[in-house]
């Protein structure tokens, strides 16, 4: 009959060890399940945030390309002018020497 009693003893310290792995089990997946749906979205985040960054990069790189057009167009305006004045100068003081 003790032998009975200590069995049946076990039983129970198990049986509530038991209980309590299993509530902690469900607490853990339950807390898993609020990270991967985590996970997921802050994925989803992401993928839109490279996206952003490629699209920002190519136009980076397109106005970068126009600003060296211009920066290109500039020069060879820039020596024209320079000329066109140096040519200007040399009108002038022939027409000031007449």
């Amino acid at each position: 009959m003790r032998e009975f009693h200590e069995v049946r003893q076990d039983y129970h310290r198990l049986m509530r060890e038991f209980n309590e792995v299993r509530q902690d089990y469900h607490r853990l997946m339950s807390e898993f399940h609020v990270v991967r749906q985590d996970y997921h979205r802050l994925l989803s985040e992401f993928h839109e945030v490279r996206e952003d960054y490629h699209i920002l990069m190519s136009e980076f790189h397109e106005v970068r390309q126009d600003y060296h057009r211009l920066m290109s167009e500039f020069h060879v305006v820039r020596l024209d002018y320079h000329s066109l004045m140096s040519e200007f100068h040399e009108v002038r003081q022939d027409y000031h020497r007449l």
